[in-house]
């Protein structure tokens, strides 16, 4: 019953997650209007059939402007957990196994930079390097780093004191195939329940910086910039900020609830209650 239950928000989740992906790459399938198509006639006009989100200071469809958005804001989350895991798990694989110095100094540095707060780490990067999409990537995926570090560093620990390790160094396997052959897909787990935290970490923090200017700038269209442009209409036209603010804490909810949903797909004893 409990396997039949997990079903349905899979099913959910994999939809969304569809229509997310077409959202970025053909966002034309999804509205009959560009983001950038002026109407006189619609300046703020209210949610109607036409346009479901209403329109925007310039008569533009809200909803557009959103599903255009989603690429940019894929952009954010993707690049910088990639580009985090390039380097937070081959640092957690070594300081797992190979434990030692360089256990202790890799994860000196990872707790330096987790003690630092990461909306004020970004605020200072960003407001110093400019605004910019790659700007705003490399400072998440620096922040990201030491989470998966310290999340393939405990697994490795584990994952290295069991048989089949011992086995395989006793039969003369070499180091680099024991840790990425026989160690790292045992990690996949616990990273498929951390990635999409991490993507609703970033999704946030993007909205956030915008908000306050710091973030992606208009023209380029994301969820934070149109929460940068809504927040003047939050009187006259309440419906702008909330439907862009609506989408993006719906999205950082999904990723979130996705990640414990992976988790439990993972992880056998949860899977038999």
């Amino acid at each position: 019953m409990t396997i039949k239950l997990m079903k349905l928000p899979i099913i959910i989740f994999s939809t969304l997650g569809l229509l997310t992906l077409i959202s970025a790459i053909f966002p034309q399938f999804l509205t009959p209007y560009h983001p950038d198509e002026i109407d006189v006639t619609a300046l703020l006009q209210k949610p109607s059939w036409s346009h479901p989100f209403g329109c925007d200071e310039l008569g533009t469809d809200v909803l557009a402007r959103i599903i255009y958005g989603t690429r940019l804001e894929l952009m954010v989350c993707l690049g910088s957990v990639a580009l985090a895991s390039i380097f937070g798990i081959p640092c957690g694989l070594v300081a797992g196994y190979f434990g030692g110095k360089i256990d202790w100094i890799l994860t000196v540095i990872a707790d330096s930079i987790l003690s630092f707060p990461i909306i004020l780490f970004a605020v200072l990067i960003v407001a110093s390097l400019g605004a910019s999409v790659l700007t705003l990537v490399g400072v998440l995926a620096f922040a990201f780093i030491p989470r998966i570090f310290r999340l393939i560093r405990g697994q490795t620990q584990i994952i290295s004191s069991l048989g089949y390790v011992r086995s395989a160094e006793a039969m003369g396997v070499k180091t680099v195939k024991i840790l990425f052959l026989h160690i790292l897909p045992n990690t996949i787990g616990p990273l498929m329940v951390i990635v999409p935290q991490l993507m609703a970490i970033a999704v946030l923090i993007e909205a956030g910086l915008s908000f306050i200017g710091l973030g992606i700038q208009p023209p380029q269209i994301s969820w934070g910039s149109l929460l940068l442009v809504s927040k003047n209409y939050y009187v006259a036209a309440p419906w702008y900020p909330l439907a862009v603010g609506g989408v993006t804490t719906l999205a950082a909810a999904v990723l979130v609830f996705s990640g414990d949903l992976a988790g439990a797909a993972v992880n056998p004893l949860r899977r038999l209650k």
